[in-house]
């Protein structure tokens, strides 16, 4: 979501008269992203003018590493204006026209949110003295209509809605991206239709909660799933979609993942824990038991399909025997994959108010691992069924050896990680792939 938001900034901000830095190229120091040469040679104070970060926030430990790498790069470039944007955001303006918290930091000179991007413009002439923006088409429309600057041709994401009315205990987004909003779907049809036409062979949909999309006043995100699947016809391959919630994942969405020719054998649904006490506290309104259905249904309908999950470990209140039903609840679902988060308490979220349940630092540790050890289980031993199977593999990467070859990696239909060689750049293409063998969560194999 954040790359997709980025993208129509970085189209914004071209339009305005800005020249994005990429003569030298982007590449990755540590784990961020910065402007360089080389990665031995930082593009220090090379008329960098202006940073803006796209930020993520559910947790409080991403919004205060934000900070971090913000103060860090401005070692890098201390010329440059600092903008930040994302799920940190609640106000839009300069330090002098508005009153979100992060301008209280001197060294953040602006922030807006990202359905005011629209305004950047604007704020940009009274940040830079003398600057006038180019005019700009999309002041009075909708952030969705903004066309992004893709980065990746092939494989593309396409925001349906933004915002979320769920309103989990342990999360800022509602109050920090609103409620929910969806787009019009002769829009996103629209758009997915053009980035088909420029070479889309995978396509995103994305939203804080996609399945509970509507158009025209009717939740059908089903009907729109259908609707793009007709782009098969015209090039597109794969449609996956991010992020569902379990209280909306309704059957006619399994009946048409289970019928449609774009579609793939992976389905990401967040749980975030496994005992319903906790799931009420979490304020997620919907039983584990309803969960179990749910994936039931998808694997009755969808031979082979692959599951993965959002987990929290160590909510405030999370009792041992509470545990042990989460790690009873992962071992009777067996996921392919978890995106397993320790607790980390959240301000102005009524989670992050109960500071007299919170679960000492070493025990949310030793429970993390514990349930990781049970994914890694069914995780692995569902990676080992693929061995001597063909996969349909999108290359996403393809780096040049010494010997004349390239090393690829790309996911297959079922989200697996896919390593192989040849003799050839396959970028951007879809092959087929033997799996040959299991390095943990990655599959090595050979091009047939």
């Amino acid at each position: 979501m954040n790359h997709s938001d980025s993208e129509r900034v970085s189209h914004i901000l071209e339009e305005s008269g800005f020249v994005p830095f990429k003569d030298q190229g982007m590449e990755y120091l540590g784990k961020r992203q910065v402007v360089v040469d080389s990665v031995e040679n930082p593009a220090k104070n090379k008329d960098i003018d202006l940073i803006i970060f796209n930020t993520c926030s559910v947790r409080q430990k991403a919004e205060d590493k934000a900070i971090g790498v913000i103060q860090e790069m401005l070692k890098d470039y201390p010329m440059a204006k600092i903008g930040v944007t994302g799920c940190m955001v609640r106000q839009t303006g300069a330090k002098k026209e508005a009153k979100d918290p992060l301008l209280q930091h001197d060294f953040i000179d602006f922030v807006f949110r990202i359905e005011d991007c629209v305004k950047l413009p604007k704020i940009l002439e009274n940040i830079f003295a003398g600057f006038e923006a180019s005019p700009c088409h999309y002041e009075d429309d909708s952030y969705f209509n903004i066309p992004p600057n893709v980065t990746n041709k092939f494989q593309v994401f396409v925001p349906i809605m933004q915002g979320c009315d769920k309103f989990c205990s342990y999360c800022i987004v509602p109050h920090t991206r609103g409620r929910e909003i969806s787009r019009p779907m002769d829009e996103v049809f629209a758009e997915c239709q053009t980035l088909v036409k420029n070479g889309a062979k995978e396509i995103t949909l994305i939203g804080q909660n996609v399945n509970s999309y509507r158009d025209k006043g009717e939740k059908c995100f089903a009907k729109l799933l259908r609707k793009i699947d007709e782009l098969h016809s015209e090039g597109l391959s794969r449609l996956r979609f991010t992020a569902a919630h379990p209280q909306d994942f309704t059957d006619d969405v399994i009946d048409a993942l289970a019928e449609m020719k774009t579609s793939c054998p992976y389905v990401h649904l967040p749980v975030q824990h496994g005992s319903n006490s906790l799931l009420q506290d979490m304020e997620r309104n919907y039983t584990v038991e309803h969960y179990e259905e749910i994936i039931r249904k998808i694997r009755e309908k969808i031979p082979g399909v692959t599951i993965s999950t959002d987990i929290i470990v160590g909510f405030p209140g999370e009792t041992e025997e509470q545990f042990q039903e989460l790690l009873d609840f992962g071992r009777r679902v067996k996921f392919d994959f978890s995106f397993t988060a320790i607790y980390s308490p959240r301000k102005n979220t009524a989670a992050g108010e109960m500071t007299d349940k919170f679960i000492p630092e070493k025990i949310k540790k030793e429970r993390f691992h514990k349930f990781d050890e049970v994914v890694k289980e069914s995780a692995w031993a569902n990676r080992e069924r693929a061995i001597g199977k063909t996969l349909e593999v999108l290359v996403e990467k393809s780096v040049p050896l010494d010997d004349g070859l390239f090393r690829h990696s790309g996911r297959s239909r079922e989200f697996f990680e896919v390593y192989f060689t040849s003799g050839r750049n396959l970028m951007g293409q879809e092959v087929p792939v033997k799996i040959t063998d299991r390095q943990n969560y990655i599959l090595n194999g050979e091009l047939v």
